[in-house]
């Protein structure tokens, strides 16, 4: 098994090197176009001395572009193609998971549950198996031929122990408080047109841009602001900078929104038809918790994908002042509620109950309040996230990431934002256990 697995990443680990050739050649060309760099063999002798230079500055170039994946420095592009596909796989689960169990997904509360003395049947067998399974995604990634998009042991987090802990810890108290994140009311809230969901999202958006442009997030996650020096020097333009998604990648995405798909079909067609799967059984129970794990990969792939894993790529959306801003973000959004919004309306006018006969969970009523724990709450997450350019579901991705190449530390990285992040989720609940119990 060992073998096979190495055997895997081998493979993948190859197709990584060409794909990144690809895209650093396409990148390296447009940006020594900017700041004048010619093609060292269409140099004559008597420009021997200009020429090598150049040469050496394009290597820069190329070295800045070749790490951008590994933390030391970042390059802001654009990459439409991803961000739309990774934002439809992110659609497919959300949806997957409300067609068999009739539950969204939210992130935020996969963790809180196990800040209490007693964990409910319903913590342990939904809410756990879809942590696990975002998790896990990473060691899914090179049996899809995905690995180069997160790299070893994941994205670095921002420099400073003291922000990020302030950063997670807010995070963790702003998501509790307001009863989500940016997958629970950024995905699921507004795919079921919940108006407090839209009032939440637009709060920690604003505030997370705030946060992100008054303390220079992009500086603590070394993004790449201006190339070359002296008079050619040229800022970063990440929309100029369009890199597109290869073939092998788009056909990838294909075969994985083709299998999710056919999963959930075939689970859906067993349990109408009682067909090894009896509703209420044991065996309906078992599977409903492997659904939660599988689409809790899935869901894992899609962040990977649309490269919501990663901080500085968050970090340069919500910097939208500067020339090295990055609307992928805003295309994972968009796509993927084109998705969800009628993909729920659907699923809700045909059907009366979900796969596993669980009634379909649905959003506040339109008349619904949108009071003040709604809007602090998104303040507050919305900062943290600006902070750190990080929420939770990504951040379940890279802990994954680090386990796997056992790198997970308590003391720094992701394992202390993890450890912040249900801190900060634990002082919401007692927090609002004292306030219930004052009122």
């Amino acid at each position: 098994m060992q073998s096979l697995f190495a055997q895997q990443i081998s493979a993948s680990n190859a197709a990584a090197c060409a794909r990144r050739s690809s895209r650093d050649k396409n990148l390296t060309s447009k940006l020594n176009g900017r700041i004048g760099i010619s093609n060292p063999m269409q140099s004559s002798a008597s420009s021997a001395l200009k020429s090598s230079v150049k040469g050496r500055r394009r290597k820069q170039m190329r070295r800045k572009i070749s790490i951008a994946h590994h933390g030391a420095d970042y390059v802001a592009t654009f990459e439409p193609e991803n961000a739309a596909a990774g934002g439809v796989i992110l659609a497919a689960a959300v949806l997957g998971r409300y067609l068999s169990t009739g539950e969204a997904i939210g992130c935020s509360h996969l963790v809180s549950p196990f800040s209490f003395s007693e964990v409910s049947k319903d913590a342990w067998e939904t809410k756990l198996p879809l942590f696990l399974g975002i998790v896990a995604t990473p060691l899914v990634l090179p049996y899809l031929g995905l690995a180069h998009l997160l790299p070893t042991g994941g994205y670095e987090v921002i420099e400073g122990t003291s922000r990020l802990v302030l950063a997670m810890i807010l995070v963790g108290f702003g998501s509790k408080l307001g009863g989500g994140c940016t997958s629970g009311h950024g995905l699921s809230g507004i795919g079921r047109l919940s108006v407090r969901s839209v009032a939440n999202v637009c709060t920690f958006m604003v505030f997370g841009a705030l946060a992100a442009t008054m303390f220079n997030t992009n500086a603590l996650l070394h993004v790449v602001t201006t190339t070359g020096k002296g008079k050619a020097a040229t800022a970063v333009n990440a929309i100029a900078n369009t890199v597109a998604a290869t073939q092998a990648d788009k056909a990838l995405y294909g075969k994985i929104l083709a299998s999710a798909f056919a999963g959930y079909a075939t689970i859906g067609y067993l349990a109408k038809n009682n067909i090894l799967i009896k509703r209420g059984s044991n065996m309906a129970g078992i599977l409903k918790s492997a659904v939660h794990g599988a689409t809790g990969v899935l869901f894992g792939v899609g962040l990977v994908v649309s490269q919501m894993v990663n901080p500085a790529k968050v970090s340069t959306f919500l910097q939208f002042t500067q020339s090295t801003w990055d609307p992928s973000l805003g295309v994972v959004m968009g796509a993927a509620l084109a998705a969800i919004i009628p993909g729920i309306l659907i699923i809700k006018n045909q059907l009366n109950t979900s796969t596993f006969g669980d009634a379909f969970k649905l959003p506040d009523p339109i008349t619904a309040d949108i009071d003040a724990k709604l809007i602090v709450g998104g303040a507050i997450f919305g900062t943290g996230w600006g902070l750190a350019g990080m929420c939770p579901g990504p951040l379940f991705v890279n802990v994954g990431a680090a386990l796997t190449n056992q790198s997970l530390s308590a003391t720094g990285g992701c394992g202390l934002a993890l450890l912040s992040f249900w801190v900060g989720q634990t002082l919401a609940r007692i927090t609002r256990d004292v306030l219930e119990g004052s009122a």
